[in-house]
Formats: C-alpha cells, sequence, structure tokens
C-alpha cells in the first residue's frame, strides 16, 4: 500500500509539519539515492565553513554585550 502524504519513489523529501503531522510539498524529482532537490538540499546541508561562520558570528554577539555592559 502507498501512503499518499509520503513521496513518491524519486521524489523530494522535504518535510513540513509538526508533531508527526507532516506533509511533502516538494514534487521535484531527485536522482537515486538522493533525499533533496537542489533547493532543499542548499538548506538542509550546510558546508562545514558555512557552520564555522556562524558559530564565530555568534560567539561575537555573544562577546558584544558582555562588553557593553562593562
Amino acid at each position: 500500500m502507498n501512503d499518499p502524504r509520503l513521496p513518491r519513489t524519486g521524489q523530494c523529501k522535504w518535510a513540513e509539519g509538526t508533531g508527526g503531522n507532516y506533509v511533502f510539498p516538494c514534487k521535484n524529482r531527485v536522482e537515486p539515492g538522493v533525499s533533496y532537490c537542489a533547493e532543499h538540499h542548499a538548506l538542509v546541508y550546510i558546508s562545514p565553513e558555512e557552520r564555522r561562520r556562524h558559530r564565530e558570528h555568534r560567539q561575537q554577539q555573544i562577546a558584544a554585550p558582555a562588553r557593553a555592559a562593562a
């Protein structure tokens, strides 16, 4: 049986929803072995360099109020 709420084989698996009530609105095709279309892949996977930049930026934001309060 196919559950109409689940993505079809070869379809992007981008999910939206909460509490187990998910929908898969993206109907883009994907290659075998790939979970997301190019657009959603860019949102899901963050490169190590980008992750490092975000971490450094957050640390700067945390340090700035501490310096201003001193």
